[in-house]
């Protein structure tokens, strides 16, 4: 696997401030070589691919999609690394302890450091799924898979679920319990090829319309309720239906499907040689 993060020069794109090392001593980018590997394969097998994965590192240095890959990685493996590092915070950063000058970082600073680097991570995962839609190597991998099988395409949009947290655990966590919400929404109102239609404009796999924005807008609030056991808006559901049922040509998926016939029953009438006859 290409490594995203080549030197010390990059990295420090990366690190609050500065981090000081004196003449002599490892780089920081040296110490933490292993973590950079680490989070590199993390993110290959949970987000990019590692086909994807090893043509982004060949992209040029400006690229957004590399720069947000890099982010990733270096954000999660100073996370990572911190607790076993050598360093020291002061006021303009922090840096290794070489002398007697610095003194150690408070408990608290640490863990405020490491969390900001944890959601710098989870911040470049949020950047970095929808720039993946353009690359042709991802489509159809195992990781494109698992973000096209709901509306909630990357962390960033679980926050009103997640009382306005985005992480990536978060979203790991509510992952399930979102899909089976969806699946109960397509069966009983919006039909399950209109819902996946929804879900790949969501994720950038195809173009998406202002219409498709809005319902996918509406449908994620619907699903917000299920999931934080908030009473189901049927009326506003219904009104959705409505709006869908009116319109064939932009919602052919669900004029065919199954949940179609659920809103247009068959009409009962009487016949007088039925052997049932209601009056």
């Amino acid at each position: 696997m290409a490594r995203l993060i080549p030197n010390d020069e990059t990295l420090r794109l990366f690190v609050p401030q500065q981090v000081v090392h004196v003449k002599g001593e490892t780089a920081l980018f040296d110490k933490i070589a292993s973590w950079l590997d680490t989070a590199g394969q993390w993110l290959s097998d949970n987000i990019t691919s590692a086909p994807t994965l090893n043509r982004i590192a060949e992209y040029s240095d400006g690229h957004p999609l590399l720069r947000a890959c890099r982010a990733a990685v270096a954000h999660r493996a100073l996370a990572d690394a911190i607790p076993s590092l050598d360093l020291v915070q002061t006021v303009n950063g922090f840096a290794v302890v070489s002398n007697q000058n610095l003194a150690p970082a408070s408990r608290d600073r640490v863990d405020r450091l490491i969390a900001a680097h944890r959601s710098q991570c989870d911040s470049a995962i949020s950047a970095i799924i929808p720039l993946l839609a353009d690359a042709h190597a991802w489509r159809g991998s195992p990781q494109c898979e698992f973000f096209r099988t709901t509306l909630f395409p990357t962390p960033a949009h679980i926050r009103p679920l997640a009382s306005g947290a985005a992480s990536w655990d978060k979203y790991r966590e509510l992952h399930p319990a979102i899909a089976n919400a969806e699946a109960a929404l397509a069966a009983r109102y919006i039909s399950h090829g209109l819902m996946q239609r929804l879900r790949d404009a969501a994720l950038g796999l195809n173009p998406i319309s202002t219409l498709e924005a809005r319902l996918c807008e509406a449908l994620r609030g619907h699903v917000a309720d299920i999931v934080c056991d908030r009473p189901l808006r049927d009326e506003a559901l219904r009104d959705i239906v409505e709006y869908i049922r009116n319109r064939p040509d932009t919602f052919p998926e669900w004029h065919r499907s199954e949940t179609a016939r659920l809103f247009s029953p068959p009409v009962f009438r009487n016949r007088k040689d039925a052997k049932g006859y209601w009056f």
